[in-house]
């Protein structure tokens, strides 16, 4: 019975913070999700008034209108046309005033009677947050000077107001919120008296609020970018490529940051981090924020990560996504319970998504041979037994590639230098300060090794430039360093260029040229502060005497027969005889291993300087049943010599090709007209393809749906389907529309078309007014 009381009371305190009382407003208050409170009562630790009392006894946040001869407000017009115009807030779905901080905005106030200069006086005044206060910064007064093109301030000096005209009853004056403003949601009011009658106050408040964003526009703002080509691409272009491949076309994604309710789940994400007042002012605390909720790992985050073959029918499955909004929608909707299921690059997309829509320039990057680094030695460690097979079970991961995010903004909480592009991540790997996030790393950090700065600048460098050690596990399990590769980790580091489709190479902002005597000073530095610096393992390292050349299969269709080619040279002046293993596994792009496909050993002499060719064939009756869907291998070489018993090792991975996917659409429709757009798949391969579905997404042109393709796909079978677009308005973007395939035997098969222009009729010329 003891027992039970102590579970029901735990039950009950779980419940009681889940779903308080009135009661219990003054004990829990307003507690981020994933914290506790340190005690029964917090009485004597807080305070304990609660959000909605202390708002209620504050006087200057109650309207008041008892009757005198001071100026009576009749209307508020926010101007909101030409503010969100002028805000390039204007692609926002979500109605209202949305402004971007350190801009001038424009009000127009309608009074009950003509406005008397000499007689007159006018206070603007704004509220933030659950606890307005103006010691806290979180009221903000202004009080106007009635005189035209006369500016006035808060008294931070932060705000400014100016009247721009005066017309008998009606005033417009043009606002400036503060360039490090908090971002969220505001509270207009309007307080008038009389110069000579303090007694005769009367407060308005208006019932609409204004939302106040970043602003990469504005100088002054900590996220500004110089060039208008980059603040567009990387804040207002509303699709994208996502690298999940090694080419010069990415993965289609559609990020829908002004779509409906992303601005709304944006700001809550915020309020349910936790972010006090003050963080809110800051892209920093904001993105480590986002970082943390995007994913569900600590709390009821948006999206929730799975890395596995098989995946529950009610959910998901990661490489279905084709965009951010049905993400958030579905989260939205469900009542903020996590969205099953993402990947790397669907974090990354979502993250891409809610920090543009707070107006953060941000972009997703895509790092190939990515590393795990999970025990802070900035190395990267793979095993062998002494006959050269794999141990796959001891080793540490690396990605095959792995999506994060960089955000642009200035580093005021280090020293000078670190501006500029931050690397931050979203995908549940390894917890900072005690949640699963990552970042913001700036980019210099990394590069030049300065691990002992915030935030997360050691993992971010081990992702990109650590160093992979081959170890040789002895039948005793003593260990020791066979070689060490220092150009293994890293490559290819891909993000969308600026106003095209193409791949931008940022490789050379994350790394010095590898083997440049640049790189190899950072990373003897940076081992100074590796957990594995007193083993100094660079003193084992030893010339390496085969070199693997490997011809993977890759222009080889999924299901058919492979052929692998692996050359080995010696590297050395003298004949050996060497055992060659080739173990060929089943892959996940995480790197982590699966059930094995083949092995096969070959024995070899291999004279001075001389290359001998092995080949290993692989009947597509033979892996396809151990296969996952996304097609890819891993390949583990091992040379041993069998004279001196030195062994040399070395893996790739590899991704059969696929059929296409192919979208058939015009490039030019007309506004609330039905336009067709016909998606094709052909199944190419000799697999019969089964549980086949299609997503397609075009943000503006019709809502994302899933075709399920009821009948099983023989090979050669061709599957046509049609969807309708039907544009709500123009846009200033054109539209893209993106499609995915997948089928229980085959995923990861993604289409687009860029750039379908919006015209208001086909038989009219149109032209560039909105």
């Amino acid at each position: 019975m003891a027992l039970w009381g102590v579970l029901s009371n735990l039950f009950s305190e779980v419940w009681r913070f889940a779903f308080p009382s009135k009661d219990d407003e003054t004990e829990v208050r307003k507690r981020p999700r994933n914290r506790k409170p340190l005690g029964e009562k917090e009485e004597g630790r807080i305070n304990t008034l609660s959000d909605e009392e202390l708002r209620s006894r504050s006087t200057i946040l109650k309207p008041t209108d008892k009757p005198s001869l001071a100026l009576g407000v009749a209307s508020v017009d926010y101007q909101t046309k030409l503010n969100r115009k002028n805000h390039h807030t204007h692609e926002f779905e979500k109605a209202g005033n949305i402004l971007r901080r350190g801009q001038v905005f424009v009000i127009r106030v309608t009074f009950d009677r003509e406005v008397k200069s000499e007689h007159d006086v006018i206070i603007l005044q704004f509220t933030y947050g659950s606890r307005p206060q103006e010691s806290k910064g979180t009221v903000i007064r202004i009080p106007l000077n009635l005189k035209p093109s006369t500016k006035s301030s808060d008294v931070t000096g932060t705000w400014f107001a100016e009247v721009q005209s005066i017309a008998k009853n009606v005033v417009e004056c043009g606002i400036k919120s503060a360039s490090d403003s908090s971002i969220g949601s505001y509270q207009f009011y309007v307080e008038t008296n009389l110069v000579d009658n303090k007694e005769s106050l009367k407060r308005f408040k208006e019932k609409e609020p204004c939302i106040i964003l970043f602003n990469a526009w504005a100088k002054e703002d900590t996220v500004y970018m110089e060039k208008e080509e980059e603040r567009a691409e990387y804040v207002l272009n509303e699709t994208g490529r996502i690298w999940t491949r090694k080419s010069y076309s990415g993965r289609p994604w559609n990020f829908g940051q002004f779509d409906d309710p992303v601005l709304d789940v944006a700001l809550q994400l915020l309020s349910d981090g936790g972010l006090s007042d003050v963080a809110c002012t800051s892209p920093i605390s904001v993105i480590r924020c986002i970082s943390s909720l995007c994913n569900s790992y600590d709390n009821n985050g948006v999206l929730e990560g799975r890395w596995t073959s098989e995946y529950p029918d009610d959910c998901t499955v990661p490489w279905k996504w084709t965009g951010s909004v049905p993400i958030v929608k579905e989260y939205h909707t469900n009542g903020n319970k996590p969205v099953r299921y993402g990947q790397c690059w669907v974090f990354s997309g979502l993250t891409t998504t809610i920090c543009r829509c707070l107006g953060i320039p941000t972009r997703s990057v895509t790092n190939f041979d990515s590393a795990n680094d999970t025990d802070s030695s900035m190395t990267i460690d793979f095993h062998w037994d002494e006959e050269g097979e794999p141990i796959e079970d001891m080793n540490d991961s690396v990605w095959n590639f792995h999506v994060w995010n960089e955000s642009w903004l200035r580093r005021l909480d280090l020293p000078e230098g670190y501006d500029g592009w931050q690397a931050h991540d979203a995908t549940p790997q390894e917890a900072s300060e005690g949640l699963m996030r990552c970042g913001p790393a700036p980019l210099k950090a990394i590069k030049e090794g300065h691990v002992y700065l915030c935030y997360d600048i050691s993992f971010k460098y081990a992702e990109v430039n650590g160093d992979r050690v081959q170890w040789v596990v002895k039948r005793d399990g003593t260990m020791e360093v066979s070689q060490i590769y220092h150009h293994a980790v890293g490559s290819f580091i891909s993000t969308k260029e600026v106003g095209s489709s193409y791949r931008e190479d940022v490789t050379h902002l994350y790394k010095y040229p590898e083997g440049s005597d640049e790189e190899r000073r950072v990373a003897h530095f940076v081992n100074r502060y590796s957990t594995r610096r007193k083993q100094n393992i660079y003193n084992l390292d030893t010339p390496k005497e085969l070199e693997f050349t490997i011809t993977s299969p890759e222009e080889t269709l999924i299901g058919d027969d492979l052929e692998i080619k692996v050359a080995v040279k010696s590297m050395t002046e003298q004949s050996r005889t060497v055992s060659l293993t080739l173990t060929l596994v089943n892959a996940y792009y995480t790197g982590v291993s699966g059930s094995r496909v083949k092995t096969q050993t070959f024995k070899e002499t291999i004279g001075n300087k001389d290359e001998k060719v092995v080949k290993m064939q692989v009947k597509g009756k033979d892996y396809h049943p151990r296969m996952n869907p996304e097609g890819r291998f891993q390949l583990f070489i091992s040379g041993k010599n069998l004279e001196t018993g030195r062994l040399q090792s070395k893996q790739i991975t590899f991704v059969l090709k696929k059929p296409e996917l192919v979208i058939q659409a015009p490039k030019t429709i007309a506004v609330n007209e039905d336009t067709e757009a016909t998606i094709i798949f052909k199944n190419t391969t000799q697999l019969v393809l089964t549980h086949a579905e299609i997503a397609v997404e075009a943000s503006g042109l019709l809502t994302p749906k899933t075709i399920v393709i009821s009948n099983p796909i023989k090979p050669g079978d061709e599957v046509k389907e049609t969807v309708i677009l039907h544009p709500r308005r123009r846009y200033w973007w054109g539209r893209d529309i993106i499609a995915t395939f997948t089928s229980k035997q085959i995923v990861d098969i993604e289409a687009s078309v860029e750039g379908i222009k919006i015209v208001k009729s086909m038989d009219v010329e149109d032209s560039d007014d909105d």
